[in-house]
């Protein structure tokens, strides 16, 4: 395993960090990550056993399904701080910014209720980004570097 300080960071080094709680990225096209600055002290199946609780409350299996199979994902989360690489305005004409998928993460991202229940158990996350010409090539390169460093993609990353 790798430590957190060192083993995939020099990747990230132009990329611009700040609180995932009040960050404040650009209305501009680029690449972003999520990483973890502190984790909380409630275990990651313990996160995971509360939430499908919390979650089969709602009593729609579909709902359940959907939320729970997105929360399992952090099972996967391990020593590497980076838990997610994407990009923004990755196609010509694309209104999506760093900004905008930063936004997303409140209220339709495919990762917002993993990212939720980090949050909620005391873990600090970080938004990271860089802007760029070519979106959806930079996150390609970044994705298969880290897979190079890791032999897997981030936690929450599922392609």
């Amino acid at each position: 395993m790798h430590s957190q300080e060192n083993c995939c960071n020099k990747l990230f080094l132009d990329f611009k960090f700040q609180n995932i709680v009040d960050a404040d990225p650009p209305e501009t096209k680029g690449v972003y990550v999520i990483r973890i600055k502190k984790r909380g002290k409630t275990s990651i199946e313990e996160m995971i056993r509360r939430t499908e609780k919390l979650v089969s409350k709602i009593g729609c299996k579909m709902v359940e399904e959907y939320v729970v199979g997105r929360v399992k994902r952090l099972s996967r989360i391990g020593e590497c701080p980076i838990i997610y690489i994407g990009s923004a305005a990755p196609r010509k004409g694309s209104k999506n910014t760093l900004k905008g998928r930063y936004r997303e993460l409140s209220n339709r991202h495919t990762i917002m209720f993993p990212i939720w229940v980090l949050l909620y158990h005391g873990w600090q996350l970080e938004y990271g980004w860089k802007t760029c010409n070519n979106p959806k090539e930079e996150e390609n390169k970044l994705k298969e570097k880290y897979k190079k460093i890791h032999n897997k993609l981030p936690a929450l990353v599922e392609r």
